[in-house]
């Protein structure tokens, strides 16, 4: 499965993606703990805010969701490597062009490739995947905990034998994703 990720094309061939995966109950004990104390933190800040008690519902549902991820057999961090400067970076620092353009948007098509590598091969292999951004809301500085340096999380990813078939999810109509113009 990394192997099909390895192969996925990047800008200017610069492979910047990484896979990480984390064995260390200690590591995943303190990523766990992170992302309850970023949950507290973040009901706490909403509430002082006067926000609807949907939006505390939203966030209890989202740390929720993601607790699988401590008991998944794999569970991965993928991430960027700093060191790839896109030309609308390069062009930046050069003073030739604004900040507006998002910095790294390359690289973060790079890790959208590279993950549907992994998934397809795990899926023709039996496997289930499931890739996890919403840990991130909650977790601060995640490359900190895991001893990470250089590099950006993107997402987390879990992969396993799935234990159920889900049902399938309604995509959107063609119509409503491609137009000729």
């Amino acid at each position: 499965m990394i192997l099909a990720a390895m192969r996925a094309p990047s800008p200017s061939n610069s492979q910047p993606v990484r896979f990480i995966r984390i064995l260390s109950p200690e590591l995943k004990d303190c990523l766990h703990r992170a992302m309850r104390d970023g949950e507290e933190c973040l009901l706490e800040a909403v509430k002082n805010s006067g926000s609807p008690k949907r939006l505390r519902n939203w966030i209890n549902a989202y740390r929720r969701f993601s607790e699988f991820m401590f008991d998944a057999p794999v569970l991965l961090a993928v991430g960027t490597t700093m060191t790839f400067l896109n030309l609308g970076e390069r062009l930046f620092r050069a003073g030739a062009m604004e900040q507006g353009h998002k910095k790294h948007r390359d690289i973060d098509i790079a890790v959208g490739l590279a993950l549907k590598g992994y998934l397809l091969k795990g899926e023709e292999l039996g496997l289930g995947s499931c890739i996890l951004t919403g840990p991130l809301i909650f977790i601060q500085k995640p490359e900190g905990i895991l001893g990470l340096k250089g590099m950006e999380i993107k997402c987390f990813v879990t992969t396993g034998y799935p234990d159920e078939e889900p049902a399938y999810i309604k995509r959107k109509d063609i119509t409503e994703i491609y137009r000729e113009i």
